[in-house]
């Protein structure tokens, strides 16, 4: 019986961190400012046998009109966006180099909440099994 219920707390945690990644994300943008940026380059990420990622750079005017930058913290390859293309920024107004692009992360976590829930599944099914054979050997 152990083993179903570590493999439920195993997808619970999943799907945890990406329910507090979402959470956290969305209290954020509940406390920040929406503008338009525009993506004005890339910053080399990580590099390995496959290539190298990028991190998006936005620029933006606060509501204040001081005008700032913003690195992506999420880096693809290709990067998310091309020179020149027009974005939506969350920015705190306390401090605007807090800032988020409006859906930057959204992959991460939904694949952790989807594989979290998966294995979450799985451990509920394996445990009725489990609990169904072992009424059954009862009998």
């Amino acid at each position: 019986m152990g083993g179903p219920i570590f493999v439920i707390i195993f997808g619970m945690i999943f799907f945890g961190i990406g329910g507090g990644l979402t959470y956290k994300q969305y209290i954020f943008k509940q406390k920040s400012v929406q503008v338009q940026g525009n993506v004005t380059g890339h910053v080399m990420g990580s590099c390995d046998d496959d290539g190298c990622s990028y991190n998006s750079v936005v620029s933006f005017t606060t509501q204040d009109g001081i005008s700032t930058s913003y690195t992506s913290t999420f880096s693809s390859s290709p990067p998310a966006y091309d020179v020149g293309d027009t974005v939506i920024v969350f920015y705190s107004p306390e401090n605007p180099k807090k800032a988020v692009i409006k859906g930057e992360g959204i992959v991460l976590r939904t694949i952790f909440m989807t594989i979290g829930g998966v294995i979450i599944i799985f451990g509920f099914y394996i445990f009725s099994s489990n609990l169904k054979n072992s009424y059954l050997s009862e009998e």
